[in-house]
């Protein structure tokens, strides 16, 4: 069989089981009777392989500025209509009942008077809000006036259709989580690095390369290199140049992933260049490496379906702090302004610290929702944080997908005390009997001799 026939047969399988199983579950807990989700060609809809858009916009209607309506109508039984106007390539693909004319939008939601419309359009969360200002005066214009005051965002309603999956989507999830997960820890093996030779972006475009044979593609389509924790021998702002050159001595962690048939990966891997002599990590190091697991085992008893985000971030601030650990609620996101540093001493301070707490590793967690298209849904669904607070409402259903992360700072005796924040991250999957891995998670610091 063709390998693309594969992949679409596989991706529509999922679509199908997602309208069948979770969209009602989506529409009707959030009280929606009716959901139209328009989309234009050439303008990029985060939705576009979730409804099977890619068929839609074959359609010679849009090249004339016209929309193609995705409607989602909940007439009562285990089932849910769905039809496609403006969309007639889509006819006899399967998956829609209905397929018919842009022009046929306004008798359509006429005749099923819907009391609750929503539409893709948010303030909180990207992914729901791809419908344009112009598209949203359109539609204004062609409803039926009573309709107007009958439509609100569909935020919930897509945060929980992408956020509940099927087993077909966990089944090809976990299978790209293993490639994922084989390829970082190539690349951080004596098979790319060799100490004093290869350079941060030696190791980059190395696995930019090997995603490329793959026929995948990048999370990052900038350059994203590894990140050095410690060196022996360099200070740590020459470590972040792309042409640093890897030393003896080095700790260092890779944060990586790619997309694939509409899913992206997001997972974290540390790896230790042994000096001459040396066969293992130094003591320290390990001790705070093993408190990193141990705490991402009290994280993983801490997360349950039905708590939201929110509640849940309370609940591993008390299992944390009980565990002997002290428990960092960052307040705002490193990676978007204010640096590791500051954002970290800042919600030290708010939590205060007392002498006791000189030796405890310091704990903070991003279980952020992954999925589709990697990080580009973070703010979709729950993310068990402090610098997510739009998020914490949300509450975890089940087969909810994240990125089981988390961060443990330690200070490391051998180093003169030195700090060194581990990042612990696996993609993983929060079903009814609790957090599960989806492929082998890492549990040690790899070596490179």
């Amino acid at each position: 069989m063709s390998e693309f026939r594969s992949r679409w047969e596989r991706l529509d399988l999922i679509r199908q089981e997602k309208f069948d199983i979770v969209l009602p579950k989506a529409m009707r807990e959030n009280n929606v009777d009716m959901w139209i989700h328009a989309m234009k060609l050439g303008n990029p809809d985060p939705l576009f392989k979730d409804l099977g858009a890619g068929f839609a916009l074959l359609s010679p209607a849009p090249y004339d500025g016209s929309s193609v309506y995705f409607i989602f109508t909940d007439r009562g039984g285990d089932r849910i209509e769905r039809a496609i106007l403006g969309g007639e390539a889509l006819n006899g693909m399967g998956g829609y009942d209905i397929v018919g004319d842009e022009g046929d939008l306004k008798r359509f939601v006429a005749e099923r008077d819907p009391k609750r419309i929503a539409i893709n359009m948010s303030g909180k969360f990207a992914v729901a809000d791809s419908l344009s200002h112009t598209g949203y005066l359109r539609l204004l214009e062609t409803l039926e006036p009573t309709y107007n005051d009958r439509l609100t965002s569909a935020e919930h309603v897509i945060s929980d259709f992408r956020g509940r999956r099927v087993i077909s989507e966990i089944v090809e999830y976990g299978k790209l989580g293993e490639v994922t997960r084989r390829l970082i820890e190539r690349a951080l093996s004596n098979e790319v690095i060799t100490p004093g030779v290869t350079t941060m972006e030696d190791v980059a475009w190395w696995i930019k390369d090997q995603i490329l044979a793959l026929g995948v593609e990048p999370i990052f389509e900038r350059l994203f290199m590894p990140k050095v924790l410690y060196s022996a021998k360099a200070n740590l702002e020459e470590t972040d140049s792309p042409q640093y050159v890897f030393q003896r001595g080095d700790l260092f962690q890779y944060d990586f992933g790619f997309d694939f048939m509409n899913f992206g990966t997001d997972i974290k891997r540390t790896a230790y260049i042994l000096p001459e002599g040396e066969m293992a990590v130094p003591p320290g190091v390990q001790h705070a490496w093993d408190e990193g697991l141990r705490a991402r085992q009290v994280l993983r008893n801490s997360i349950k379906v039905g708590q939201t985000a929110g509640e849940t971030v309370k609940i591993m601030a008390d299992n944390f702090e009980s565990a002997g650990f002290v428990f960092v609620n960052l307040q705002s996101d490193p990676a978007f302004g204010g640096g590791w540093e500051d954002v970290w001493q800042e919600a030290l301070e708010i939590r205060g610290m007392r002498p006791e707490d000189k030796d405890k590793t310091q704990i903070s967690s991003d279980c952020h929702c992954v999925g589709n298209t990697g990080d580009s849904e973070i703010e979709a669904g729950p993310s068990i944080c402090g610098f997510r607070p739009g998020t914490a409402d949300l509450t975890i259903k089940p087969n909810h997908l994240f990125a089981f992360e988390l961060f443990a700072d330690s200070a490391i005796p051998e180093w003169d005390g030195a700090r060194v924040r581990f990042g612990i991250e696996d993609d993983a999957i929060v079903t009814e009997d609790g957090v599960q891995y989806l492929y082998p998670p890492n549990h040690h610091i790899l070596l490179i001799h």
